[in-house]
């Protein structure tokens, strides 16, 4: 456990530098341009991209981060059909016993109708149920995990064990992180857990006062506060399940445990809702590959959101695992987004201004420079070792 919450505070550590440092080139391009108004202003990693790289590629940014909300959503819908068959078997209700049945119904009747919306200014309090639910389901793992608790073979009060199949059991006395195979799928879930950098600029570009330091304090503040939360969660459930933790962790709850069932409704109401929000900026990415520089009417909007949707739904009725799904988009995309593109536009940024005169290679802007190539080598070691190795782990577990 120790080296794991190790592994996930180094990452977090280093997300939350090539977060602020997105932050510091738009900072540098803004007072490049020669206009004043917002419209000159960058506002997208396309826009840094077409900036410093050159527009030829920026079609890259554009595919990646369709990629990333493509993931994300593919990886709600499988949590929402384990969320609401849970609920469904603690409810009674056979008929919808099965994943296949929830993620079909959930997508028909629920996300499909939220993704054609025009405005998600109804979605906003699903944010705040979001929160709530994130606590909520802090302290029910909390009590759960306590010694003697209701999944503790020790327990002489209620005990879920008995309901749970073999496979979920506590499991103890297994030293996973010495397999290099775990440490990179922990590693690429990692990523994903950081992965806010594709909406970098704007957060900079939207800060009230905004300046590099008070963006340094929101990049500080916001990513400590999910390490310390993934963290704990994270330590908590090992605690309670050791080696037998699901990649979606209220799997591993008896559908009888009333506080679980709280946690998986909560949860389910606020990821349709995420789902809405990032199905819109999912959309949006992939009518600018298509149509770029068309006129995207409601009827191509109608079919972009019949095609994704129907897509996301027929993969999510065959994969039934949310960890490899989180894992593989962290390593492949999250690892470009974090570890690659930023340290990319810094070097090229300051190559350019140092080249022009504007900037100084100070002994201090040298070493940054090294530290940033290495964290381009780091992130395709990440993204193609992690990538395979879930690939490996999900699917070929007996080639470990």
């Amino acid at each position: 456990m120790i080296p794991a919450c190790a592994i996930f505070v180094t990452l977090g550590t280093i997300s939350a530098y090539t977060f602020h440092l997105i932050g510091r080139i738009v900072q540098v391009a803004n007072s490049e341009s020669s206009g004043s108004s917002s419209e000159a202003k960058v506002t997208s990693l396309g826009q840094l991209w077409d900036k410093e790289i050159g527009p030829s590629t920026s079609w890259l940014i554009t595919l990646a981060c369709f990629l990333v909300c493509y993931g994300t959503c593919l990886a709600y819908s499988i949590v929402l059909g384990d969320t609401f068959r849970s609920l469904a078997e603690s409810a009674g209700l056979k008929m919808l016993a099965s994943r296949e049945a929830n993620v079909a119904v959930i997508s028909l009747f629920g996300v499909y109708p939220l993704c054609t919306l025009k405005s998600l200014a109804a979605l906003k309090p699903v944010s705040i149920i979001g929160n709530i639910g994130l606590l909520t389901t802090a302290l029910v793992m909390t009590i759960r995990a306590l010694p003697g608790g209701a999944y503790s073979a020790a327990s002489s009060a209620t005990n879920y064990l008995a309901t749970l199949p073999l496979t979920l059991h506590p499991s103890f006395g297994v030293i996973g992180l010495r397999k290099l195979s775990s440490t990179l799928v922990l590693s690429s879930m990692a990523a994903t857990a950081f992965l806010v950098h594709m909406a970098g600029p704007e957060f900079y570009q939207t800060l009230e006062k905004r300046s590099i330091k008070r963006f340094g304090v929101l990049s500080t503040l916001g990513f400590s506060s999910v390490l310390a939360l993934s963290a704990y969660m994270m330590c908590v459930g090992f605690l309670t399940f050791g080696g037998s933790c699901k990649g979606m962790i209220l799997n591993n709850y008896s559908t009888l445990d009333p506080g679980a069932t709280l946690c998986r409704f909560l949860m389910g109401i606020a990821l349709l809702g995420s789902y809405a929000f990032i199905g819109n900026v999912m959309k949006s990415s992939f009518n600018q590959l298509i149509y770029k520089g068309k006129e995207i009417t409601d009827e191509i909007q109608k079919k972009t959101t019949q095609a994704l949707v129907g897509t996301i739904t027929a993969l999510a009725l065959v994969l039934n695992d949310a960890g490899f799904v989180v894992s593989f988009t962290g390593a492949l995309l999250g690892s470009a987004l974090i570890y690659i593109i930023p340290p990319l536009l810094f070097l090229k940024s300051t190559k350019r201004r140092i080249d022009n005169g504007s900037l100084a290679s100070t002994s201090t802007l040298k070493i940054e420079r090294f530290w940033n190539r290495f964290l381009i080598v780091l992130g395709v070691f990440l993204a193609l070792a992690g990538g395979s190795m879930t690939v490996v782990n999900s699917f070929f577990p007996h080639l470990l």
